[in-house]
């Protein structure tokens, strides 16, 4: 199915075989992830590229739900970066003894939230079905990994944005890597839009994002990822490729949480048995294969 900007849906093999509904009367909470600070283990920190930009752009998505918490249509808003993100804030209980997974832990987990957003380095392994995310501390584990730490949605989570590189590969997608992973059938996340192959780093990452968290409100929670992170270098191997994955039990349901999905109407799209994987037909990253036309 062709979308906007030659965007494509791909649809995986369901398990087994509504009502949409908005997302109120709850308590609407957001944590924010900026990891930008990197060293060596023996200081406490975890090895990567430092990029001051990691923060900046978490402050820009956050500082958007201080704006909806002002007009009272939001209730809670943190902001947990560098050493504050830790691998045990990815971990759940199913995965982990209870010590060690703290995803529902309050005003710090990322299951204590309805959407998340962080922005670090990434990676991933097609072998093992698995990305990961580099954390600011090395106090726990220095990567959150999606098969070895998350479960996501057993607690509030409905929505994850991740800009890291890896952290939506096509072909881990694909053999199932995601859905088996992140979710169970009765989980409530829906929605994780994250990148296929490295994605490039800057100030313009910041505007970009500050733009998505305000144009996101009420529609286009997944699209509006994809047209505003999407870039075509004049080169090859090198475009930055968005993705969006949304699981639910229909293919209808998971194209209109895509589509008309935001932060203040998040859709419930039934049991978490499949998911369809939207990107850009053609888009060439660093760092991952070329995606199907």
């Amino acid at each position: 199915m062709k979308l906007q900007k030659r965007t494509s849906a791909w649809r995986s093999c369901a398990l087994t075989g509504a009502l949409l509904l908005p997302a109120v009367g709850l308590a609407d909470e957001t944590h924010v992830y900026g990891i930008a600070n990197f060293g060596s283990p023996a200081a406490g920190l975890c090895e990567a590229d430092t990029h001051p930009v990691h923060t900046k752009t978490a402050s820009a998505f956050v500082s958007y739900f201080f704006s909806l918490i002002d007009a009272g249509k939001w209730t809670d808003a943190r902001s947990l970066n560098n050493t504050f993100a830790r691998a045990d804030l990815f971990t759940d209980a199913a995965k982990a003894p209870a010590a060690d997974a703290r995803d529902t832990s309050a005003n710090a987990g990322v299951d204590d939230a309805d959407v998340i957003f962080v922005h670090t380095h990434g990676g991933h392994s097609e072998a093992n079905l698995r990305s990961w995310l580099v954390m600011g501390s090395s106090m726990d584990a220095c990567s959150a990994v999606t098969d070895l730490h998350m479960r996501l949605g057993n607690g509030k989570l409905d929505i994850a944005v991740i800009k890291a590189c890896q952290s939506g590969d096509y072909q881990v997608w694909k053999q199932g890597g995601y859905r088996t992973a992140l979710v169970t059938s009765t989980s409530g996340f829906t929605l994780w839009n994250a990148f296929h192959g490295n994605s490039s780093c800057g100030d313009f990452v910041t505007s970009y994002v500050k733009r998505y968290a305000a144009n996101s409100k009420s529609a286009g929670v997944g699209e509006n990822w994809i047209d505003e992170a999407y870039d075509k270098d004049s080169g090859t191997n090198d475009d930055d490729c968005p993705v969006s994955i949304v699981f639910g039990d229909t293919q209808a349901r998971r194209v209109r949480m895509f589509e008309s999905g935001g932060w203040r109407d998040r859709h419930d799209t039934g049991a978490k048995v499949a998911s369809t994987y939207f990107y850009v037909g053609g888009c060439d990253p660093s760092g991952g294969q070329v995606l199907p036309e």
